[in-house]
């Protein structure tokens, strides 16, 4: 949805994904290694977009953007705040039952002007558990899955809002 009818694609992205816990916000995975992939160049249109959400949009003004699994940056916390932010993972788990990722895409885009950089922010609904993140942390593990983290679909306004496609569309 572009109403000036000029192209504004996205030049940049990046991913992040923050623990919330008693101990404060850190951020336990961010990525700048995202391919932006013009839909008029996609062959499998039917395999991205199965029930054609995209169908009353112009071409120029979609793109697949396909970002990397792996961090595209050190994670560079020192043993001592790690080790307190695992015990405050523990604390808010025995408090709360669970702890928070809070998942945040950052768009760039040419235009409008001073509205160039577009946030968007959600909770990850589908937590992995806090034994699984602490055995990330001390080392025990090399990964984790985090599933359904975000929407499929984004709808990135002229005015600067992000917009979750799915939730605008009756079935």
């Amino acid at each position: 949805g572009n109403p000036t009818n000029i192209a504004n694609p996205i030049i940049d992205v990046s991913v992040k994904i923050d623990i919330k816990a008693l101990g404060g916000r850190l951020t336990f995975f961010q990525t700048t290694a995202c391919e932006k992939i013009p839909w008029k160049y996609l062959k499998a249109y039917n395999d991205v977009d199965p029930l054609d959400y995209l169908g009353a949009y112009n071409v120029e003004d979609i793109q697949l953007i396909c970002c990397q699994p792996d961090a595209s940056t050190m994670w560079l916390v020192p043993p001592p705040v790690q080790s307190r932010f695992v015990r405050s993972l523990e604390e808010t788990e025995m408090i709360f039952g669970k702890m928070e990722l809070i998942l945040n895409w950052d768009f760039l885009r040419a235009r409008p002007k001073g509205k160039e950089l577009v946030k968007y922010e959600s909770p990850v609904e589908q937590c992995p558990s806090v034994e699984n993140v602490k055995q990330v942390l001390n080392g025990s593990a090399h990964s984790l899955r985090i599933t359904d983290a975000y929407p499929r679909y984004f709808r990135v306004t002229g005015s600067g809002e992000v917009r979750r496609l799915e939730s605008s569309v009756r079935n």
